[in-house]
């Protein structure tokens, strides 16, 4: 901030701007996770994420982001602030004007100068809140609802007997293609948006997944980590707890060159003397 910029600016506005203390972001897997809303507006250069409780409205928790410089730090900084606890509707009641108030070294001297944009686009900003809530609310509740059954069908006695009697009804086939509806549903499109795909190969004692993987997978170096995790992770909370998913050993199915002798510990490849 420069001399002349400084001039425009009351002190606390310009304290608050170098050193706020919320600014950041929120992502929507941890608003998931926690069965929560997760608000994200934007308007101009900032960017403000609300984290709501669905049951009560309440706002838990508060992050903002922004390219535009100290006057949306210091409102949007601000803003968070008083926001944390408040309800929806009593956060949306906040205006960019009672927010410059707040910034005033003095009652008399403003804060910020009157034409500044900032405060329209902050006002705007607000508006956008109440209006974007009852869609992210309702989603909220529904994930919030899903994640309480897979706790309790994956997580209890009582749960896991259910899981295991409806499994123990089906027959293999109907195991099989329950499974792979599920893959098509939610893990086959991330793969193949990669260049990838799964493919079921069997499914033995009832409860292992023998796959194999296609295209970018099958030389991919997360299959074996990250991408496997997250297809058993998906099988499990969604199909049947108990399933353990093994992919094809890539190097099995390797013609065999009789040409070329074995390898053993004693005869080394001779890259190792």
């Amino acid at each position: 901030m420069n001399e002349e910029q400084s001039a425009k600016f009351s002190q606390k506005l310009q304290d608050i701007a170098k050193a706020p203390k919320y600014r950041g972001a929120i992502f929507q897997i941890e608003a998931d996770e926690k069965g929560l809303a997760l608000v994200d507006v934007k308007e101009a250069s900032l960017k403000v994420y609300l984290m709501i409780d669905p049951e009560c409205d309440k706002i838990l928790e508060t992050r903002f982001f922004t390219y535009g410089g100290p006057l949306f730090t210091a409102l949007a900084d601000s803003f968070c602030r008083k926001i944390q606890m408040a309800t929806v509707d009593d956060a949306c009641k906040i205006t960019a004007e009672s927010l410059e108030e707040e910034l005033r070294d003095t009652p008399d001297v403003r804060a910020i100068p009157e034409d500044a944009v900032e405060i329209k686009q902050m006002n705007t900003l607000i508006s956008k809140i109440l209006l974007i809530y009852p869609e992210k609310k309702a989603t909220a509740i529904i994930v919030r609802e899903k994640m309480e059954r897979i706790k309790y069908r994956t997580q209890t006695a009582e749960g896991r007997a259910e899981a295991d009697a409806e499994w123990n009804a089906l027959t293999k086939v109907q195991k099989i293609e329950k499974i792979e509806a599920w893959l098509h549903q939610t893990v086959r499109g991330t793969l193949q948006g990669d260049g990838g795909d799964v493919q079921i190969l069997d499914l033995t004692d009832d409860n292992r997944l023998q796959i194999r993987y296609q295209g970018a997978c099958a030389g991919c170096g997360s299959a074996m980590g990250g991408t496997l995790f997250y297809i058993e992770d998906e099988l499990k909370n969604n199909v049947y707890y108990n399933l353990i998913v093994e992919p094809e050993d890539p190097l099995a199915n390797l013609p065999q060159n009789p040409d070329v002798p074995g390898l053993d510990d004693n005869n080394p490849p001779a890259s190792l003397f």
